[in-house]
């Protein structure tokens, strides 16, 4: 059995604390490929030291460093696991594939322009590496086993789509100088209406600061996506609940599904004063999830199937950067005052820091 050699880059939360702040495990990057006999962490490397560290003790990893690049040109990785802020993926990314690595574990959004998307997907393709984007929800059983239902076709046609993003702060707060609440969460939005509904034609929206004005990102969006399957949906997002909310309804022809927040399954019932005629909702129990498997982990092994046996990760480059695209439709229809605006968008540009200097935001 070969063991793939692991390194990470960018030791913070996603990478490794949020295994220590949760009740369920793994949840982090390196708790998922800690977990795999086929995968050993070896190395990290991270800007501040005192995380730095931290990270070589709770993993009990000696090779660390506070450049990167010193950390590929040393260690023979066959993994790279990249979890930093996204303004700096895109070199991570060329660095890692040209330094050999076989797969590429990147954190979402894969960037925060279109054009960044484009030369880390180049790099991969370039270097015969495998890249996968961490939307965790694709490689969650829940979420598999609702699409298993609707395409049996037991709940009918999926008709609609309407989802919430709400209150999910950027972590840490920093980040919010180049993300807001639309790049940083609701990129997860996006690419799971993709995983439901397939690619998306076209998007109408807004982006604007409403309330947070210590902001310098969106404290608010409402989009209105169009589907090239002819579902349609509605994406609300903001950061000005007290509240944290995310979750996904899928409206089907019989039934009703909620994923995330409060979620259920509500089936089609005839109403009792007029059967046959009038239909109402009745709750249901959800179908099992497909598998059991910690979607972190599940998303570990399936970029290892992948470079062992070829294919393209649940959450691929491509994936990746069609979620940022769909972002990038909602900035472009605030720039152009609401307007319809039709994929591809056709902008390389980050939009998000266009309609800042536009004073559009």
């Amino acid at each position: 059995m070969a063991v793939y050699r692991v390194g990470i880059i960018g030791t913070g939360r996603i990478a490794s604390t949020m295994e220590d702040e949760s009740d369920v495990h793994p949840v982090t990057i390196a708790g998922a490929f800690a977990a795999i006999p086929e995968a050993r962490l070896v190395a990290g490397a991270n800007r501040g030291e005192e995380r730095l560290r931290a990270f070589g003790r709770r993993w009990g990893i000696a090779a660390l460093y506070r450049d990167y690049r010193e950390m590929l040109a040393r260690e023979q990785l066959d993994i790279v696991v990249i979890a930093t802020h996204p303004p700096l993926h895109a070199e991570m990314v060329e660095a890692a594939a040209a330094a050999g690595a076989r797969g590429i574990f990147c954190e979402k959004p894969l960037a925060l322009s279109l054009a960044e998307c484009d030369r880390i997907i180049a790099a991969c393709e370039r270097a015969g590496t495998v890249l996968l984007v961490n939307c965790t929800r694709r490689w969650a059983g829940e979420f598999q086993a609702a699409k298993d239902l609707i395409e049996s076709g037991e709940v009918g046609r999926l008709l609609h789509l309407v989802a919430h993003c709400e209150g999910c702060k950027p972590t840490p707060e920093w980040v919010a100088e180049t993300e807001g609440p639309l790049l940083h969460d609701a990129v997860h939005t996006f690419d799971i209406m993709r995983f439901f509904a397939g690619e998306i034609s076209a998007i109408q929206g807004t982006a604007r600061r409403r309330l947070r004005h210590d902001l310098r990102v969106e404290d608010t969006s409402y989009a209105l996506v169009e589907f090239a399957s002819g579902v349609d949906g509605v994406v609300i997002t903001d950061e000005l609940s007290e509240y944290a909310r995310w979750d996904i309804e899928l409206q089907c022809e019989r039934a009703v599904l909620r994923l995330g927040w409060n979620s259920g399954l509500w089936r089609s019932v005839p109403l009792t004063f007029e059967a046959g005629r009038w239909w109402g909702l009745a709750p249901a129990p959800l179908p099992p999830p497909a598998w059991d498997e910690a979607p972190i982990v599940r998303a570990a092994r399936d970029l290892i199937a992948c470079i062992e046996h070829g294919g393209k990760p649940r959450c691929s480059g491509q994936d990746g950067r069609a979620a940022v695209e769909a972002i990038m439709a909602v900035y472009e229809s605030q720039r152009r005052d609401g307007a319809r605006v039709t994929l591809p968008v056709g902008v390389g540009e980050p939009l998000l820091e266009v309609l800042r200097v536009e004073g559009r935001l």
